[in-house]
């Protein structure tokens, strides 16, 4: 199949394009006209020949109708992660706006499937003691959790309405980096090693290796199956254990500070705060405060029994991501 892709040159998006064109497909890439898209194609090596490149911006309608038209099927991994409430407007533009646009035309146009990568948070905090597939889209506490879930009823309308949509929801990604991509989780984890602290307290963080959503992108591109949804929730890792693994793959021994839930969402109301005038990690912020503390398990059995995908170790993941 031809398929078009938005977001394939992040960390997630790189590892999908990949996996695609493994799998036999032909991809046209959007390319922002900002981003130089010649080290995005060399790890493609061979398979790069098959990769059509498209620049344009993915909130010009034009740019949207070019990328689509031809394709037999599109997976859109495009939108702005973080919990800089600063960029409010510019995540409503593209997490919400310009996905809206990417899903309905898709529909319009008659591909299928029509792949959407939401994200573990836009279900966050759910009334099921674990989260599945067909947990309630959540409100959103940041302005991201805001753009995505209103992404994800849409995108819920549509598979309502019967358009051929499969929604992904991916947890935390870690993984080798491919290139010099590597993922805001890891991101997040630089902050503890710089400060050399690292807080202990009961609660978890639910993690997938890349490779293995790469996996299931790959898997649902057969046509003619309907409106479909995937957790890709990985392994949730007890917190303490996560700082131990931190420290074996830094070498470094981290000074523990007990901390209670209530100091550990103070501290993220903190950040969100100094975000809005200095840069702050994201993995100090109130959701990501929230999503570990809650440490909310994931049911992945209707990813594993249709698409017969099965998880890598995560923590092994998450070694490799240092």
């Amino acid at each position: 199949m031809q398929i078009a892709v938005t977001g394939g040159t992040g960390f997630l998006g790189t590892h999908t394009t990949a996996a695609l064109l493994e799998s036999g497909h032909d991809v046209r890439l959007l390319v922002h006209p900002a981003e130089d898209v010649t080290e995005t194609l060399a790890l493609f090596g061979p398979a790069a020949g098959r990769v059509d490149v498209l620049v344009g911006d993915l909130r010009d309608p034009d740019t949207v109708r070019a990328l689509l038209t031809g394709c037999d099927a599109v997976l859109h991994a495009a939108g702005v992660v973080g919990t800089d409430d600063t960029r409010e407007q510019l995540m409503w533009e593209i997490n919400t706006q310009a996905t809206t646009d990417v899903l309905v035309r898709a529909a319009m146009m008659g591909l299928d499937p029509i792949v959407h990568v939401a994200s573990y948070a836009v279900l966050f905090p759910s009334p099921d003691p674990v989260i599945g597939p067909d947990s309630p889209t959540a409100v959103g506490r940041s302005a991201y959790g805001r753009t995505k879930s209103a992404a994800d009823r849409v995108a819920r309308a549509l598979q309502a309405a019967g358009a051929p949509v499969v929604i992904t929801y991916p947890s935390s990604v870690i993984g080798p980096a491919l290139g010099d991509r590597r993922g805001v989780t890891a991101d997040g984890w630089q902050a503890i090693l710089k400060m050399g602290v690292a807080p202990t307290f009961e609660g978890g963080m639910q993690m997938i290796d890349v490779r293995d959503v790469a996996a299931v992108h790959a898997a649902v591109m057969k046509p003619g199956r309907g409106p479909r949804r995937y957790m890709c929730g990985g392994e949730l890792i007890p917190f303490n254990d996560l700082v131990d693994l931190l420290e074996r793959a830094s070498g470094r021994k981290l000074r523990r500070i007990p901390t209670g839930r209530k100091v550990m969402l103070g501290l993220g109301r903190i950040t969100d705060a100094l975000s809005k005038v200095v840069p702050v990690s994201s993995g100090l912020s109130y959701e990501a405060a929230s999503l570990l503390t809650a440490a909310t398990p994931t049911d992945d059995s209707r990813t594993h029994d249709e698409l017969g995908v099965q998880w890598r170790s995560a923590r092994d993941a998450l070694l490799e991501s240092f």
